[in-house]
C-alpha cells in the first residue's frame, strides 16, 4: 500500500462555497461557543492542502477559504457547500 496516496479534491481554488464548521475542532484557531457558530460562512476557496492526523485513516482534505469578512478559515471537504 502507498502512503503517499491522497483523496482527490471534490472542489477547486477559486470555487465560491457556502461553509459551516461541523467536525473537527481541532482545525479551529480558537474554539467559540458563540450563538453564531452555526451560521453559514461564505467564502471562495483560495488553497487546497492535505492533513494527516493518523496513520489508520489516511490523509483528510483542507480548504482554506478567503471568507466574505476577510478573514482566512480551514474547513473540511465535509463543511463545503459549492454554490452554483
Amino acid at each position: 500500500m502507498d502512503d503517499d496516496v491522497k483523496p482527490i479534491p471534490r472542489y477547486k481554488i477559486g470555487d465560491l462555497v457556502r461553509c459551516m464548521y461541523d467536525l473537527y475542532q481541532y482545525f479551529y484557531a480558537v474554539y467559540s461557543d458563540d450563538e453564531y457558530e452555526n451560521t453559514p460562512i461564505y467564502g471562495i476557496i483560495v488553497d487546497v492542502d492535505y492533513a494527516m492526523y493518523s496513520e489508520i485513516f489516511g490523509y483528510d482534505v483542507l480548504y482554506v477559504v478567503l471568507c466574505m469578512d476577510g478573514i482566512y478559515r480551514f474547513f473540511t471537504e465535509d463543511e463545503i457547500y459549492q454554490i452554483e
